[in-house]
């Protein structure tokens, strides 16, 4: 990993797993996936959340994410635990309708950092629930960005906010937005 930060920068804060990823690890480790599901990974950055859904659940798994740079960070690990993924250079408002219609879960992780990023975050959870995406989980450590969209996605589409806690080598607090769209 060392040696690719060297020599491959990442422009859209791709520059490590970030700790919302272990939060939806420890989710799914509870609410597990049916094996074999189809599984739609929105800034993906290094991939773990999808990685995961690959080797646990055995998921075919797209990992999509605006910035390209993230994609030899998520290959390696794919290496390292001889796993496959698909991925797709996406930004939320790109992912077409036909890949959310098509996916079981979507999930995500760390995707909604910034105030302007709230309602494209929004729009794509829409697209995906018109879209018949099953089963949407999105994990963040609480974020007022993201805690304006779950609160919007409860008024709207019945989600549920859970709170998380995932102890890696330092613990993480958070919350997954979960929205079952039976």
């Amino acid at each position: 990993m060392r040696r690719l930060k060297r020599s491959n920068n990442s422009r859209l804060h791709g520059s490590k797993n970030w700790g919302a990823a272990f939060l939806l690890m420890e989710y799914l480790s509870q609410h597990p996936l049916s094996p074999n599901r189809s599984v739609l990974d929105v800034g993906c950055g290094w991939g773990l959340a999808g990685l995961y859904c690959r080797k646990r659940f055995n998921s075919s798994v797209t990992a999509s994410d605006a910035d390209p740079a993230v994609f030899p960070y998520l290959q390696a690990q794919a290496d390292i635990n001889d796993l496959t993924i698909d991925t797709e250079v996406w930004r939320f408002t790109d992912v077409p309708d036909d890949a959310l219609a098509a996916a079981d879960t979507l999930i995500a992780s760390d995707i909604c950092f910034w105030d302007d990023m709230a309602e494209e975050v929004y729009q794509l959870i829409a697209r995906a629930v018109e879209a018949g995406c099953g089963r949407i989980l999105i994990a963040d450590p609480g974020r007022p960005p993201f805690l304006a969209v779950a609160e919007a996605c409860i008024e709207d589409f019945y989600a549920e906010l859970v709170p998380v806690r995932a102890y890696t080598s330092r613990p993480h607090r958070g919350y997954v937005l979960r929205i079952e769209n039976a």
